[in-house]
């Protein structure tokens, strides 16, 4: 079926206190859509101040996993499938067991920050150390002397350090003046210079170093004067910092390998609640009662009903909505408009693979035709007659369907490789059609060779591009009619079809003989055009129906339709032209190979050396044409799909279809009741 699966809205209405369980029940059935309105005047703040509470819980358990549970990807890990244990996780409800696994969070992250804090600290004093060291090391090296210093009355001796950018215009500025500078490298951006300076000079001289922002140093005062002992003392002090370096880092890797174990029990345990909560604060409540709104699939409703009925007693409401779903919004004075029902979309295991480009334009709609199953089939056709070519057919359809059922974690890449297994048929299948095989023609083909009749191909391409746009057309017809807009799909879809055949019509049997045209064909063409941009005016005009919400009157004016109708017309021969690319990908695949093999006949086969050679060329060029032209056919066939064939009836601006469902990978929650119910069934 084309259209998304169908869907009922549902009401579900119980006393307050046992909405945990209906949402319980809910997750557990897993096919309920919750519309998350609240329509009432409930204090919510607390609600709020709760989830406010979880989501902080839940960043700094991801901080956490972060820095201790995550372990680096490997290329291959997309192969091993993931083993994962459930822990069994007890509480009375679920906000104790929220409360208390918030706490558990808060305390582990709390530790945690605190010893980073300190080896924080701890690297800022270790960096502060190493670099009064490297200046007293300098200072050694040059046998300055503190206490002799001191002793000096006529010079001034300044120790400092200068960015290494400014060094220079440093001793520029010093270099009439009667000083002595020496400089050193200090680290990567900065010199450690010394001078010397009479004291008469001394105010310039200091008035300079500030201009270059000259750092003075003091050996520190907890430090001997002695440069040889105050380095001695900086090493104890450097070993001591790497000693509660060392700890502080050991006791942080005991904190993470002790708790990283319940890292994901946590976050699945907080992430359950705030999905539980959140919910929550968005039911109406009205009284002692509580009314969750939602849609299930059509075919699952009276599972859905007989499951709430049988978990609370009969204590519960389950009826269906009017199909025409409304809501007042935030305020009760709003209008109410149509809710549009959530889009999940159904198809079987061989079309699935295909949503994922579906996908990535955006979910049909509701009432929508989905067009992952059509593109399932045209989608590998125009590939592999861009592709033609059974050698590199058969190695995109066997790679894509090993790798396809050897990866196990991201389904994604994995719905790729089927994707690209089905490209690979096609381009078997045009490839033995056109007798190619690794870019040779090695055998007769089944039709015929496109590279001896280019003129001809390029005529087969527009054909292709026709009949898929119609296609398109037809679809957009099929979204009129599905939508109950008859006259949409009468005067829009039709005529545009009987238009573009006219067209096509008028091209193929006069080409550009335009007296031909006008002789009375070209009416082919001018009548549909003139009944798209005129017809529903006048319907609307002459039949003044009631318009449906998201209806404007002005879309369907002559001035816009005519608009519209220019538009179709000049998209529509850019659209059917653009299948020309259908040759042009073909041709380079030709052109690519032919280079490869000219390539090897240059080394040539005249010796056991250049045979190898050669045949590496061959083997290496193939995947390298595989990998390259493979690529950008499969990006212009996408693009095919996107542009030329989805803009003529598809918006794809759906709401996908999200069950309230509670995951338990890591966890098993059992509450105390739930306890105490199987051991009463025990005894």
């Amino acid at each position: 079926m084309l259209l998304p699966e169908r869907m009922i809205s549902t009401s579900v209405t119980c006393i307050k206190k046992d909405v945990e369980e209906v949402l319980e029940t809910l997750s557990n059935f897993g096919e309920f859509h919750i519309i998350k309105e609240a329509q009432d005047d409930v204090d919510r703040s607390e609600y709020r101040n709760t989830i406010q509470k979880v989501e902080e819980a839940i960043i700094n358990v991801d901080a956490l996993i972060k820095q201790f549970a995550n372990e680096k990807a490997g290329l291959l890990d997309i192969f091993k499938e993931e083993q994962t244990t459930k822990t069994v996780v007890t509480a009375s409800n679920w906000q104790t067991l929220a409360e208390l696994t918030i706490e558990k969070i808060s305390t582990v992250f709390k530790d945690i920050e605190e010893v980073k804090g300190a080896l924080n600290n701890l690297g800022k004093e270790k960096e502060q150390l190493a670099n009064i060291k490297d200046k007293l090391s300098i200072m050694e090296t040059i046998n300055a002397d503190f206490a002799s210093m001191k002793e000096l009355n006529l010079i001034h001796v300044i120790f400092a350090s200068v960015p290494s950018r400014n060094i220079e215009g440093l001793q520029t500025a010093l270099a009439n003046k009667p000083i002595y500078i020496s400089h050193h490298k200090l680290g990567k951006d900065s010199n450690f210079i010394c001078v010397a300076a009479p004291d008469t000079h001394y105010t310039n001289v200091d008035k300079l170093l500030k201009t270059y922002h000259a750092e003075t140093f003091q050996i520190p005062k907890d430090l001997p004067d002695n440069t040889t002992d105050a380095i001695e003392e900086l090493k104890n002090k450097l070993k001591d910092n790497a000693e509660k370096e060392k700890e502080l880092t050991v006791k942080l890797n005991k904190i993470g390998e002790e708790n990283k174990k319940d890292f994901a029990v946590w976050k699945e345990t907080v992430e359950n609640f705030l999905l539980l909560f959140s919910t929550k604060a968005k039911i109406v409540q009205s009284g002692p009662y509580a009314t969750i709104k939602g849609f299930t699939p059509e075919a699952r409703f009276s599972e859905l009903s007989g499951e709430l009925n049988r978990k609370l007693s009969g204590k519960i409401i389950v009826i269906k909505d009017d199909p025409e779903v409304v809501s007042a919004g935030e305020h009760s004075h709003e209008i109410p408009v149509k809710v549009m029902p959530p889009t999940k979309i159904k198809n079987n295991r061989f079309v699935r693979p295909f949503e994922e480009l579906t996908k990535l334009y955006g979910l049909p709609k509701y009432n929508e035709i989905d067009p992952t199953p059509i593109m399932a089939i045209t989608f590998p056709i125009l590939f592999g007659l861009m592709f033609g070519d059974l050698g590199h057919g058969l190695l995109l359809l066997i790679g894509g369907l090993a790798v396809g059922m050897l990866i196990k974690k991201n389904k994604g890449m994995k719905n790729l490789c089927y994707i690209m297994a089905a490209c690979g048929l096609a381009a078997c299948v045009t490839g033995v059609l056109f007798g190619e095989f690794f870019g040779k023609q090695v055998f007769a083909p089944l039709w015929y060779s496109p590279a001896e009749d280019i003129f001809n191909f390029l005529i087969f391409c527009m054909y292709v591009g026709i009949a898929q746009i119609i296609i398109g057309i037809t679809l957009e017809m099929g979204n009129h009619i599905a939508n109950r807009k008859v006259a949409d799909a009468l005067l829009t879809s039709v005529p545009k079809i009987a238009f573009f055949i006219g067209g096509v019509y008028v091209i193929y049997n006069y080409q550009l003989d335009f007296a031909a045209w006008l002789s009375g064909p070209i009416l082919a063409a001018i009548i549909p055009f003139v009944i798209l941009v005129v017809g529903k005016p006048i319907y609307l005009a002459i039949a003044k129906p009631v318009k449906t919400s998201g209806e404007h009157e002005e879309m369907d004016s002559l001035t816009n339709r005519l608009f519209e109708g220019g538009d179709f017309f000049t998209r529509l021969l850019g659209n059917t032209i653009s299948y020309s690319r259908i040759l042009a990908l073909l041709m380079a695949h030709w052109a690519l190979m032919l280079v490869v093999y000219e390539i090897a006949n240059i080394v040539g086969t005249a010796s056991i050396l250049t045979m190898i050679l050669s045949t590496i060329i061959i083997i290496v060029g193939n995947i390298f044409v595989l990998a390259l032209e493979g690529l950008i056919v499969f990006i212009h066939t996408l693009r095919l799909h996107f542009y030329e064939w989805f803009s003529k009836f598809y918006m794809g601006t759906g709401t996908e279809f999200t069950p309230f469902k509670k995951k338990h990978t890591y966890t098993n929650v059992v509450f105390e009741n739930e306890k105490d119910k199987e051991t009463d069934k025990k005894q």
